[in-house]
């Protein structure tokens, strides 16, 4: 099956909306060539394998309600992302400075 990614989707997003099943993100990834941690820009097109197992239970509970999940974040989401800071992000030498 080809789909087309809504604004803001994620593999994730894609996985749980069509196989029913948010752990199938892998093999979608691996049949479209890409990673789990990808960003995809909308509209591209991508293949769900017809030999993915799905949970009918979960794809009719979405498409019953309408609900098709857009928990992605764009580009330039990302470039905004405060730099992590603090005693647990810090090395001795590098970035914390032992006077």
């Amino acid at each position: 099956m080809e789909i087309k990614v809504l604004n803001r989707q994620s593999i994730l997003d894609i996985s749980i909306q069509y196989t029913g099943d948010v752990q199938k993100c892998f093999d979608i990834a691996i049949a479209n060539g890409m990673s789990v941690s990808d960003l995809l820009a909308s509209g591209t097109q991508l293949i769900i394998p017809d030999e993915i197992e799905k949970n009918p239970d979960v794809i009719n509970y979405y498409t019953s309600r309408l609900i098709k999940p857009a928990t992605g974040t764009t580009l330039e989401q990302e470039n905004q992302l405060p730099t992590l800071k603090g005693i647990g992000y810090m090395q001795i030498g590098n970035t914390f400075k032992v006077s």
